[in-house]
């Protein structure tokens, strides 16, 4: 409306002057008068031509890739722009864009650092067991292009939506729901409890808005120096403690290992005295077997000699021993009467005539034949 105002003040203002220039012009000709319906005229057209020559560009409106623009005419919402080239009525009807991308809103403690669409100062709460801590976050959401008539009319422009919605919704979010947890728990990271918890209550907050939450993330959660030192002086003891428990443990180990290597040794050389004395029984049973069976072998060949010299010995065989064995005398007994007596069989087992031998003592003995 204001440029509609404009322009008109202007094309008025070129047509007055135009109108004043003619005017003038056509009364200098001689003795004329000045000609006022042609200053008229020409005043008008010029002016018409002003107002079309700067309507013509205010009548076509071009919505971006990834924004709808919301059409206003006379403040009342009457179309939603989509992207491409639009005509609209130029200077009555004038638009709002809104992004239907993604857009972020962030925390951190330095926000003129941050990259976000909507940067912010972390915010400040405490936790079920009153330590104060400060969470810094990231919300990433969409505006629903086809409720941006209904976000208009409701909330305003985007950066009035982000205000009185986003920003306000998430900021009290997370204050009111980090207070259910104790510190210990989100100090030793495990959020995903509180960031699930916050993300479920913001999903319904923005739906009803028209808004679309894609992601909501606590990035970090910070605590003061006392309790960081608190927390530190108890890690420090934990651990002073798991150490002294750690060293008791391995005592009783090395008591373990030990007791378990002297009763190995004592196994093995109970098993070591076990084996010698079953190695020198063995060896004793052995030798034993061993001294038996040449025993044996010797017994069955001295009766095997045995049995072979009891065939051989004939009675031939037994006088030709006895014969070889002689030594030329005769036994001499005495009798009652003082008579000699010779071994009356001494050569009757030898068969036939023998051979007379004469010794030097003058005796005849007989000699076996073959000899």
């Amino acid at each position: 409306m204001v440029q509609l105002l404009l322009v008109l003040t202007f094309s008025i203002v070129v047509g007055v002057a135009v109108y004043v220039a003619i005017y003038q012009g056509t009364g200098r000709r001689g003795t004329q008068t000045p000609n006022g319906r042609l200053s008229l005229t020409g005043a008008v057209l010029v002016a018409l031509l002003v107002m079309v020559g700067l309507s013509i560009p205010a009548s076509f409106t071009q919505v971006e890739v990834g924004t709808v623009a919301v059409v206003k005419q006379f403040g009342r919402v009457v179309n939603v722009f989509q992207p491409g080239l639009n005509f609209k009525i130029p200077f009555i009807q004038e638009v709002v864009v809104y992004r239907t991308q993604e857009i972020i809103y962030e925390t951190s403690s330095d926000p003129n650092a941050s990259q976000a669409d909507y940067p912010d100062f972390e915010v400040d709460t405490a936790t079920s067991d009153g330590q104060q801590i400060s969470a810094r976050f990231t919300v990433r959401f969409r505006i629903d292009g086809v409720r941006a008539a209904e976000i208009l009319e409701n909330l305003g422009t985007e950066q009035e939506m982000v205000e009185k919605v986003v920003k306000a919704n998430a900021r009290v979010r997370v204050r009111n729901i980090l207070k259910r947890f104790q510190a210990a728990d989100l100090y030793s990271g495990n959020v995903e409890a509180a960031e699930s918890a916050i993300a479920e209550q913001l999903v319904i907050d923005y739906e009803t808005e028209g808004i679309t939450m894609v992601f909501f993330g606590l990035r970090s959660i910070g605590f003061t120096d006392a309790y960081k030192q608190a927390v530190e002086n108890k890690q420090i003891e934990a651990e002073n403690i798991a150490t002294k428990e750690n060293l008791a443990k391995q005592a009783e180990f090395e008591k373990a290992r030990v007791i378990t290597q002297a009763e190995a040794e004592a196994e093995r050389q109970r098993l070591e005295r076990i084996g010698i004395a079953q190695g020198e029984a063995e060896t004793i049973k052995l030798q034993a077997e061993a001294e038996a069976a040449a025993i044996l072998v010797k017994a069955e060949t001295q009766a095997q000699a045995n049995r072979l010299i009891a065939e051989s010995l004939t009675p031939e065989v037994i006088s030709w021993q006895a014969t070889i064995s002689w030594d030329g005398q005769y036994p001499l007994i005495v009798g009652s009467g003082g008579q000699y007596i010779l071994p009356s069989d001494l050569f009757s087992r030898t068969e036939g005539p023998m051979p007379q031998v004469s010794s030097n003592t003058g005796i005849t003995v007989p000699v076996v034949p073959g000899q």
